[in-house]
């Protein structure tokens, strides 16, 4: 009886690893060499499943170019890890980029990226995908890179926030062979370098590791949250929606516990961030909680929001990217620019009425008012009293049949 419950103990053991494990679907990988190109596509041999990780390494030879997008054939969208990191002296160059819970479905992915310009003599691309990563989150943890030349190859350690992490690594070399690294499962081998991964199953300090024959080396690593985190937030949902002309966001949890508060961050593309505010966490629950935070928007048709939780104990992830249309129907009538500005001063074209004078006013971001101005021409440039410190501001324009207010950027 007793070896019976050690059976069946063992296999309960066994079930439970095999539902929190990543794993490795497939990698491809593409040299196109001779190229003076600036793009290269390169296809998985079967089709991607839907909510899967794709992980992308890009090396090149021209180093005054870098990528410029990542996208593929299912309208996924692609994010960078690190890079661009210039390797082999002043020759090579390397970037690491991801997309997660992608579209797949019939038909192979294939994965494109373009650089601002055409390299010298090649271009090399290596596409991983995986399966059991956490998809209602933005997965990526943490990242390390590093260019070396000696026979121990490491990109640096990171220590992991969660347990349960998958540790993908890569290491092109120029000239040496390289081979994978102790505890690493090798995923390709193509040209003589290394794509690894391995998934740690408890929380600690990890770097990619990998043995060179000799020559110059770059190294990287990225580490993704399992589909098995248990997070001390389960969102339930994070919306836009337009209120009186301003963007007011709602998300609601179903259960918290050890959370401290959420940062709300906007983007006008996507990709770059900058926080706009904070809302404290209302305490640990395990019924519905709903939070709201509003804002103006950025200047563009379409803002960008994202979440990001953070534990009482300083531990962070980021919920999934939201866009929201521009709510204020007027803004089309005034434009700034350039934006983030010099905190020196501000120009900008207004849709004037005929003999009409706009007001130009100036706040903070605490609501002092710090310079007022006015402009009878369509056309206008602002010097501001002093050079504004970084950070955000907001420019109001009022005029004859409207008034608005535009958010805008200081950086120096």
């Amino acid at each position: 009886m007793c070896r019976w419950k050690t059976i069946l103990l063992i296999l309960i053991f066994t079930g439970i690893k095999q539902v929190i494990g990543q794993t490795h679907v497939q990698t491809n990988w593409f040299f196109q060499n001779p190229s003076t190109s600036s793009t290269i596509s390169l296809a998985f041999a079967s089709a991607s499943t839907s909510g899967n990780l794709i992980v992308v390494h890009l090396d090149w030879d021209k180093q005054s170019v870098h990528i410029n997008t990542v996208t593929d054939n299912k309208g996924n969208t692609y994010k960078k890890i690190n890079g661009t990191t210039n390797w082999n002296g002043a020759n090579y160059a390397a970037e690491l980029w991801y997309a997660y819970n992608i579209t797949g479905g019939a038909g192979a992915i294939t994965v494109t990226a373009k650089l601002t310009g055409n390299t010298t003599s090649f271009f090399q691309i290596y596409i991983s995908e995986y399966s059991g990563i956490a998809s209602s989150i933005d997965p990526l943890d943490q990242n390390a890179v590093a260019p070396g030349n000696t026979a121990a190859v490491s990109s640096g350690a990171k220590t992991t926030t969660y347990a349960n992490e998958l540790i993908y690594g890569a290491s092109i070399g120029a000239s040496g062979t390289l081979t994978k690294g102790a505890g690493f499962t090798s995923r390709s081998t193509a040209n003589q370098n290394i794509i690894e991964d391995k998934n740690v199953s408890a929380t600690g300090s990890y770097s990619a590791t990998f043995t060179s024959a000799g020559g110059n080396w770059v190294a990287q690593m990225a580490t993704f949250f399992s589909s098995a985190i248990i997070l001390p937030v389960n969102l339930l949902s994070f919306t836009g929606n337009c209120n009186n002309n301003q963007i007011v966001l709602n998300w609601t949890t179903a259960s918290e516990n050890n959370n401290d508060y959420f940062t709300i961050e906007e983007s006008e593309n996507g990709s770059d961030w900058n926080v706009i505010g904070t809302v404290n966490s209302k305490g640990n629950s395990s019924i519905a909680q709903q939070y709201s935070f509003t804002t103006t928007g950025t200047a563009d048709e379409i803002s960008y929001f994202r979440l990001r939780q953070t534990d009482l104990d300083g531990k962070f992830v980021y919920f999934n990217v939201i866009k929201v249309n521009n709510c204020n129907a007027v803004l089309s009538g005034v434009n700034i620019y350039p934006n983030p500005t010099d905190g020196q001063s501000l120009s900008g074209r207004i849709s004037l009425q005929p003999n009409a004078t706009c007001s130009i006013e100036i706040y903070d971001n605490m609501g002092k008012k710090l310079a007022r101005f006015s402009s009878v021409q369509s056309e206008f440039k602002i010097s501001f009293p002093y050079t504004l410190h970084t950070g955000v501001y907001f420019a109001r324009f009022s005029s004859t049949g409207y008034a608005t207010t535009i958010r805008f950027l200081v950086k120096n």
